[in-house]
């Protein structure tokens, strides 16, 4: 399985390849951009639930 940062690096990857083809303002672009704008929001929640777990295990 993968990992969610190997997926990003993958859509990363993609968009800029759909950019080359298609230019910053195609549709594919901006379509590619939002599913990679949707995994890193993902990844941000991720990180801000660690985040505060690892907060509320610290002692006092």
């Amino acid at each position: 399985m993968k990992t969610l940062d190997t997926v990003i690096e993958e859509y990363r990857v993609k968009m800029f390849l759909i950019a080359k083809e298609d230019g910053l303002n195609s549709h594919r672009t901006l379509i590619a951009s939002q599913h990679l704008d949707e995994l890193l929001n993902i990844k941000m929640a991720e990180s801000k639930t660690t985040h505060i777990q690892d907060e509320s295990t610290k002692p006092i």
